[in-house]
């Protein structure tokens, strides 16, 4: 049986719990977006005042203790799609997440965001991050845009990507927030595939609904990937074992989508797959994928 502890598994999503940071979200508090989504989800939960943050030293010590070797800290541009407006606590620059990583060297790793509603200033902090601060890749959620992922907006971030030969990671399938779900549809993997072939696009979160859509884009396109974070073992369907065991084995990463109890929780999640994946695709999923698309 293969756990995460027993390789040094690689979180390839994580996001920003620095002090710094959960002390700004703490001061500003949720916005109307936010709050209906809470009340809408579990009204029936209790909710924890205040938010764990750590300490790059003290993360570091937390992925010891879960055996997380590596982890990849997302700059979140996350965009409120009702108030027309960044939200809370996901959009932050590349900036807070260096200060936080770089006191964790091959430990932590940032990936730069994007922000297709401006492009040539979102494009510049890409450059930076990747050639000064060593980030290793971009991630985008770009359901709160409006935007599908082949919308021309996004085509500046792709043709940087290919020339500084980094990943482009981005949110598919529904949304859990307040914002448009039918943009997530993994099929529109499809053109940007096509017309960036040097390009690696990895799709997040099995694409649920349409996970058979973000397993079709893997299988078809040699620059496509996908990846399970934030997604249970327990929900995951047949179909989508049977690509992660067979066709997607080397396509397929794993991330806990979190920071903080985040990577605890999904640690032991992931090591109920006992049943489901094999040892050698556990392997690869966990660590090895991973570290060969992000060079790390």
């Amino acid at each position: 049986m293969v756990r995460c502890r027993d390789i040094g598994a690689v979180d390839m999503m994580c996001y920003l719990n620095s002090p710094e940071h959960i002390a700004k979200v703490e001061a500003e508090g949720p916005s109307p977006q936010m709050r209906e989504r809470l009340r809408v989800r579990r009204p029936d939960v209790p909710r924890r005042e205040g938010r764990l943050s750590y300490t790059a030293k003290e993360y570091v010590e937390l992925q010891d203790k879960m055996g997380i070797a590596k982890s990849l800290i997302c700059t979140a541009k996350l965009w409120e799609y009702t108030e027309n407006r960044p939200t809370y606590s996901l959009y932050y620059e590349e900036e807070d997440v260096y200060k936080w990583v770089k006191d964790a060297p091959g430990r932590m790793y940032g990936l730069a965001g994007y922000n297709p509603l401006d492009i040539m200033g979102s494009i510049a902090k890409v450059e930076k991050a990747i050639k000064e601060y060593g980030f290793k890749g971009v991630y985008v959620h770009s359901l709160g845009y409006n935007l599908r992922v082949d919308d021309r907006k996004y085509y500046p971030l792709y043709e940087t990507c290919v020339a500084m030969d980094v990943p482009v990671s981005m949110q598919m399938g529904h949304s859990g927030e307040v914002m448009p779900s039918e943009i997530g549809r993994p099929m529109a993997l499809d053109m940007p595939a096509l017309d960036f072939p040097k390009l690696v696009l990895v799709g997040s979160h099995t694409g649920w609904p349409w996970s058979e859509e973000l397993c079709a884009m893997a299988m078809k396109h040699k620059n496509v990937y996908m990846d399970c974070a934030a997604w249970e073992p327990r929900w995951f369907n047949d179909n989508l074992v049977r690509w992660m065991n067979g066709t997607c084995r080397d396509k397929t990463m794993w991330g806990s989508n979190a920071a903080g109890t985040g990577p605890v929780r999904a640690e032991a999640r992931f090591d109920q797959m006992d049943g489901l994946l094999k040892d050698e695709v556990k392997s690869l999923i966990l660590r090895e994928n991973a570290m060969r698309i992000y060079k790390l």
